[in-house]
């Protein structure tokens, strides 16, 4: 699959999240199998007012840096220009807007779903940051606001006349956030009559539910988010099974810690011996959810300060 003039080796993605999907666990990804990871959306105004923490969520490493796409996220046309503009000068070939984030904290200033609400915004928006840049331009959204309410085909007409190579269509309603079962009837709307590749999104979590969107006509690959943390193999096992008619037997517990104690070590080399597990808090629960004693794990956890803890903890399992 090509994204403008970019190469992809699959199909297969992971999908953005805020606060989750950082360096160490994109690198997680990579190793699993995706073909395209996505940073933590960026905020266009707080980066192109220089803020060093936004910059520092666009650090990338070698194994990721010629298969991962800036996300960004904005409503003023000129200030997501500019931000395009110094993403593209960092490096990275391919840009994401986020049209689909359903956060309290980014819709209530009209970003993320909130845009959904707004087309002409849309449009402007993503008018300004093709025309800015050199590289091919992305969106994530979703298929509508509320229940019913499917604007997801006329968001990607928009898209498509604006000049956007991509769309990745999460198949639930903002409303409902992660939750629930994805609208695949909505979701088939959407692609019906796509003419860029549209990825779908939500949901995915193994084969049986990969396999429901690639049945839909116009579904060009899938996006997995929540479902490959601690499952990273998840990319490499899809790919198996839909291209080269092969089961790959899914993890078990021991490769679970195995991912897990990646992680951890790749946590503290990115962020020091004091923030490293620290930050791996939030991300911990998706390890340890199906272990033996989950709930005590958990906050023995919460506890650790060093590798060498975190090894006499998960040493027994």
């Amino acid at each position: 699959m090509k994204i403008g003039n970019i190469e992809l080796k699959n199909t297969l993605m992971l999908a953005p999240m805020a606060g989750i999907t950082d360096l160490p666990l994109r690198r997680l990804a990579v190793l699993g199998g995706a073909g395209l990871v996505f940073t933590e959306m960026v905020s266009a105004t707080a980066m192109v007012y220089g803020d060093k923490k936004t910059y520092k969520l666009l650090n990338v490493c070698e194994e990721e840096k010629n298969i991962v796409a800036a996300q960004i996220f904005g409503t003023k046309p000129e200030i997501m220009a500019e931000c395009a503009k110094r993403v593209e000068a960092l490096g990275f070939k391919i840009i994401d807007i986020n049209l689909g984030c359903p956060a309290k904290k980014i819709t209530k200033v009209g970003a993320g779903s909130r845009l959904l609400a707004n087309p002409k915004n849309v449009e402007e928006v993503l008018s300004a940051v093709v025309k800015a840049v050199s590289v091919p331009v992305t969106i994530k959204t979703r298929i509508g606001l509320l229940q019913g309410q499917n604007v997801a085909p006329e968001i990607i007409e928009i898209a498509q006349n604006c000049g956007i190579k991509m769309v990745s269509l999460h198949a639930r309603y903002a409303e409902f956030a992660h939750s629930g079962e994805p609208d695949l009837n909505a979701f088939a709307e959407a692609c019906s009559n796509a003419e860029i590749p549209v990825i779908a999104n939500g949901g995915i979590t193994d084969i049986k539910s990969a396999e429901k969107f690639l049945k839909i006509p116009n579904c060009s690959g899938l996006m997995i988010g929540r479902g490959a943390i601690g499952n990273y193999d998840i990319f490499e096992r899809i790919d198996a099974f839909f291209n080269r008619n092969e089961m790959i037997a899914p993890s078990t517990i021991q490769t679970k810690l195995k991912w897990f104690r990646q992680h951890a070590v790749d946590s503290v080399n990115y962020y020091g011996k004091e923030k490293g597990l620290v930050i791996l808090r939030k991300i911990a629960p998706y390890y340890i959810k199906g272990l033996p004693n989950a709930s005590s794990l958990r906050n023995e956890f919460n506890k650790l300060t060093t590798l060498q803890e975190f090894d006499r903890l998960f040493s027994n399992l």
